[in-house]
């Protein structure tokens, strides 16, 4: 089928793509038996137009394996898909079940989602927790309004309980303090970190738990769950006698509890009303709503699981009269394989990702189906118009000017000039001198007779007047050896007359860029500093350029004048210098981004700005993330 990987298809002779090992149990072909032999032949023909966009797609797929274009965890519809299997799970209790205690003032009863640490527990005497939600109840869910008789926790889902460790030892703990009017807590939930909102967690007290993994292997054989149905149970909770120590750290709430052997009254049994279902519940499709009714119920589980995911795709081709059909399981792409989660997120994949086809999508109770079928307008070319031969086009060529070629040419020049001596009292001397100062002109050096300032290390000549003519005319100055030509913008010191020298050391310079004094050996220096640029100036006006805008918080403005100097500095021009000089970046300021959270936040919105324009990659992205860690790890150089 077009699905399949390249490596592994063998193309028969009718030109279908599929695999005769894998898919002719899924690939079927409607009756043709109503065509005629070239009509059969022409539906062939017409079916091989999958075969080019296939092909083009295979080799997009083996780029992404060595360069992905995204990072799949992080697109949104799997993000959504899974979070709709998280399961929420309530804890209430019941008066009828609870008759023989009705006379214990156990109220207010505070449920607990905690995770053991077996690193603060000292034997069998000693259990410490450290808490991630708090709520109260105060009284029994017959009598009470829902916010005070009922809590809710949002749980993973089924999968990543089964195989998350971490995530399969949470704990639900019910803690009875008996004191039944004492500061009740507004709303029955107590926020985490504000040790005065929790004032009965300390002293004396009952205390029991529910293992989390105890609730996932009960829910795994419901089978209710997985049709969207709340699935309820009651679980039985020995409630001992302890003493509870709470210590309210910053981001570490722990509790303790020392077993207390004093208390004449001991344990006794409190039945816990549980309730769960998934999240996303209530945003079924027709698909999910299918009715089981005739299916026995030992083979309903294997049957629920076989159908989620499922999708059919008819490859329709022939003027869309003939069609093929492929069922591709997890909601997984029939092209690149890739499991999208949802029907929605299919639908969202094959529209970005394989947009040379034509999709129609259908959901029912029976089925989830695809048609596809091919685009085959977009294989026009877009240059030349219908029934143009493309030879016979004119063909515009623009090229930009290049520098290395002037260079060339002028080299060129400089070595046609041939040498000419002339009388050293002759007036033509004059002149030569005179078209050499003024090559010097040319050459980007001036004069005046007020402070002058210059695009290069600002080297000036003085300009030759009628008296200064007849004055070098009557000197025993010797021609130059050689003629400068060439963009040199200096003025070298061999050749300033001592006379010149002195007249320019009664002019003042000033830098171009900087507009400071320049001292004299500045200027006569050999050093060309034409695109010089001071560090200082550039960060001053990009720091007033960034000020004048309102609509931008001040760490936006911090980081768009770290990376605008950065960039200037480092010389960053092509879009191929963007990955590297992210990676540098992230080196060169990732201790500044630990301290400062928001500096942080605002740097990678910038690089998400920078692959939403191709311009940054997900592996690099990811780098910077590891260098980022580092940094907070306190390893500089997490490679």
């Amino acid at each position: 089928m077009p699905g399949l990987p390249l490596a592994v298809r063998e193309t028969t002779n009718l030109g279908c793509s599929c695999s005769h090992s894998s898919t002719d149990q899924m690939c079927r072909q409607q009756s043709r038996s109503h065509l005629t032999a070239e009509e059969q032949l022409a539906a062939e023909e017409s079916f091989s137009l999958y075969c080019k966009p296939v092909e083009l797609y295979n080799i997009l797929q083996r780029r992404a394996t060595r360069n992905p274009y995204f990072l799949q965890r992080c697109l949104l519809y799997k993000t959504h898909a899974k979070l709709k299997k998280r399961i929420q799970v309530s804890v209430s209790l019941s008066s009828n079940l609870n008759e023989a205690i009705q006379s214990r003032a156990i109220f207010p009863i505070y449920v607990l989602l905690a995770r053991p640490l077996p690193e603060f527990s000292v034997g069998e005497q000693t259990a410490s927790y450290r808490l991630n939600r708090v709520y109260m109840l105060t009284s029994f869910f017959e009598i009470g309004d829902k916010d005070r008789t009922e809590a809710s926790f949002v749980i993973p889902d089924l999968q990543r309980l089964a195989t998350d460790s971490r995530a399969n030892n949470l704990h639900i703990i019910i803690v009875s303090t008996g004191e039944r009017e004492e500061n009740i807590i507004e709303n029955g939930k107590a926020e985490l970190g504000q040790p005065s909102s929790l004032p009965n967690l300390e002293g004396k007290c009952y205390w029991g738990s529910i293992p989390i993994s105890l609730l996932s292997s009960s829910l795994e054989n419901c089978v209710t769950l997985s049709l969207g149905h709340k699935a309820e149970m009651v679980s039985a909770i020995s409630m001992h006698p302890s003493y509870l120590e709470p210590k309210f750290i910053e981001q570490n709430n722990r509790v303790t509890f020392h077993a207390h052997k004093e208390d004449a009254s001991g344990p006794f049994h409190l039945q816990v009303n549980l309730s769960a279902v998934e999240v996303g519940a209530n945003e079924r499709t027709p698909y999910d709503s299918y009715s089981y009714e005739n299916i026995p119920a030992s083979s309903l589980p294997h049957i629920m699981r076989l159908r989620a995911g499922n999708v059919l795709f008819n490859y329709r081709y022939y003027n869309n009269t003939l069609q093929r059909t492929e069922v591709t399981e997890d909601f997984a792409c029939p092209f690149c394989l890739v499991q999208c989660g949802s029907f929605k997120g299919l639908k969202c994949h094959l529209v970005a990702c394989h947009d040379l086809f034509k999709y129609e999508f259908l959901v029912t109770e029976e089925y989830q189906a695809v048609n596809v079928s091919v685009k085959t307008d977009v294989w026009r070319s877009e240059l030349v118009a219908e029934g143009v031969d493309p030879r016979l086009q004119t063909f515009f060529y623009c090229s930009r000017y290049r520098r290395q070629r002037r260079l060339g040419s002028m080299n060129k020049r400089k070595s046609r000039v041939h040498l000419h001596a002339m009388d050293s009292n002759s007036p033509d001397e004059t002149l030569a001198c005179m078209d050499g100062d003024f090559l010097q002109k040319d050459n980007g050096t001036c004069s005046s007779h007020g402070p002058v300032a210059n695009s290069h290390s600002l080297a000036a000549q003085l300009s030759v007047t009628n008296d200064t003519a007849q004055t070098l005319a009557g000197s025993n100055l010797t021609p130059p050896t050689v003629l400068q030509f060439g963009k040199t913008r200096k003025l070298s010191v061999e050749r300033a007359d001592p006379r010149n020298r002195a007249l320019l050391q009664k002019r003042q310079f000033f830098h171009s860029h900087r507009a400071q004094p320049m001292a004299l050996e500045q200027v006569f220096s050999d050093r060309d500093s034409e695109d010089e640029v001071d560090d200082d100036i550039a960060d001053f006006e990009d720091r007033r350029m960034l000020d004048d805008f309102v609509d931008v918080t001040k760490d936006e403005k911090q980081i768009m004048h770290l990376w605008n100097s950065f960039v200037r500095k480092q010389r960053v021009l092509a879009d191929g210098h963007i990955p590297w000089a992210c990676e540098a970046f992230s080196r060169l300021h990732g201790k500044d981004f630990v301290r400062a959270p928001s500096l942080l936040w605002c740097w990678r919105l910038f690089m998400i700005k920078l692959w939403n324009h191709s311009l940054l990659d997900a592996r690099t992205m990811n780098n910077c993330s590891l260098i980022l860690q580092g940094f907070k790890n306190e390893n500089p150089d997490p490679k």
